[in-house]
């Protein structure tokens, strides 16, 4: 089923490309960066005749890292991907094939190829595009998912893991999802499998508004509209019956890159499917990066040289002890957390060290780290390399 959806957006792609009026421009279909690093050079580019003009951007990198409860450390390919993306016309497409990395705060790091095959497979997105007129659009296919602030992948965020807020979000859906963008406002609504299910039960919305130059703000929501009583490591059922709220400002000026957001979830009891208890999390991010100001002296392209820095603190209320299939760390658990990745990009390439500390308050005996998961904090250090072009 998943497969026959990501041929029949490229099938959908395809036919309208060909129907496209050509001298419609429309931005090209980029995958979301944060503001730390960024494609560099002139990607490569081709003309498929009717079918439009396409660029391909590539990403390489390698991860290293050591950690403490439990003590160890290993290194593996972060990312070994290429992004296919139509660049003309009303009809747009994109997609992103290869391996890939997920780090998580507080989590094991599973090795790349495990991690490519056992959540989205060697083509995690894939959608295509249509422009209504000029300010709404509509795409269907394999979408990044819609609520959370932070992306899947490690190069599109500021810092190499991902953080405790995101772990409560799903990273791709099944579905479709229409975009309205006029002056200073731009609303999303989508309809989703939700944590990647297969089951098309999850509404969303989002609205944002430009207050400036510099600032922005911005709402989501997006949960399932049904009970779902599917249960796997990709699919949770926790997370896959709940309901997820997020309320962000973003300040990104010469030097300072600021963006504190606000997540709330809830996952309402539902004893049908196994949910004996109502969960609720409540959590606040704050996520920074000054950017310095280099010299371009290596001939190789343009320096940038920044250090991000996140911090978080996470809550649950409500719950059951249920090791099984945990929210957090358990009824009434907390965790806080601090990242900072020093982080320097020449032309294509890029280099980032990160240190991590994850605290957590009140575990249910047998969720918290080491190796008899009775240690209440987790620290790493990381360093990844690669380029991107």
């Amino acid at each position: 089923m998943r497969f026959s959806i990501t041929i029949v957006s490229i099938f959908l792609c395809s036919t309208l490309s060909a129907l496209a009026a050509e001298d419609v421009q429309i931005p090209s279909v980029n995958l979301v960066m944060d503001d730390s690093l960024t494609f560099a050079g002139q990607a490569p580019s081709f003309s498929l005749g009717e079918l439009g003009s396409w660029q391909i951007n590539s990403v390489a990198s390698a991860l290293a890292y050591s950690q403490s409860n439990p003590s160890g450390g290993a290194g593996d390919i972060s990312n070994a991907q290429l992004h296919f993306q139509k660049v003309d016309g009303d009809v747009g497409f994109s997609m992103l094939t290869g391996l890939y990395s997920v780090p998580v705060l507080g989590k094991s790091i599973v090795r790349t190829l495990s991690n490519t095959v056992d959540t989205y497979g060697y083509i995690p997105q894939a959608s295509a595009s249509y422009n209504l007129d000029k300010n709404w659009t509509i795409a269907v296919g394999k979408l990044a998912s819609m609520g959370g602030y932070e992306s899947t992948m490690t190069y599109q965020n500021l810092n190499i893991q991902r953080g405790l807020l995101w772990d409560q979000t799903s990273s791709v859906s099944y579905g479709t999802v229409v975009n309205y963008a006029k002056d200073d406002v731009s609303l999303a609504f989508t309809w989703n499998d939700g944590y990647y299910s297969n089951k098309m039960n999850w509404l969303g919305g989002a609205a944002g508004y430009q207050l400036n130059e510099k600032e922005s703000v911005g709402f989501s929501w997006v949960g399932s509209v049904s009970g779902n009583s599917q249960n796997t490591a990709n699919t949770p059922l926790l997370q896959n019956n709940s309901q997820i709220f997020n309320l962000l400002y973003k300040y990104s000026g010469d030097r300072w890159y600021v963006a504190p957001y606000l997540q709330y979830t809830v996952i309402p009891m539902n004893q049908n499917i196994g949910i004996t208890s109502q969960y609720q999390t409540y959590g606040a991010a704050l996520l920074t990066s000054y950017h310095f100001s280099v010299e371009d002296w290596s001939g190789l392209g343009v320096t940038k040289i920044s250090l991000p820095f996140r911090v978080e603190l996470i809550q649950e209320k409500g719950g059951a002890v249920d090791s099984v299939n945990p929210m957090l760390y358990g009824p009434d658990s907390a965790a806080v957390s601090l990242t900072i990745t020093p982080t320097i990009q020449i032309g294509s390439y890029f280099a980032r060290v990160e240190a991590s500390l994850v605290r957590i308050n009140n575990p249910e005996p047998g969720l918290g780290f080491g190796s008899n998961d009775s240690k209440r904090s987790q620290s790493r250090v990381m360093l990844e390399v690669g380029l991107l072009y």
